[in-house]
């Protein structure tokens, strides 16, 4: 029974690493954007900006980062 979860977890680690890799690039994106529209104050406790700032660098760190993240897409794509 281990082999079968370990080789579920293999055949589908690319596609996880693709898609958190896509949605913490994106996530990023879109609170950059946030934080220009706040201007000064997207920095300040007061708005909501400064908190997801700082969630979404985070998210990059949580579950493997980026780089490792990518790697694992290389590898894959290299078989």
């Amino acid at each position: 029974m281990t082999s079968s979860i370990t080789g579920s977890i293999e055949e589908y680690a690319a596609e996880c690493s693709i898609i958190k890799v896509a949605l913490s690039e994106y996530c990023d994106y879109v609170v950059d954007e946030m934080v220009q529209i706040y201007g000064g104050y997207g920095y300040t406790k007061d708005y909501p900006a400064e908190k997801y700032f700082r969630d979404s660098k985070i998210g990059k760190i949580y579950e493997g980062t980026s780089n490792m993240q990518l790697q694992t897409i290389a590898k894959y794509l290299l078989k």
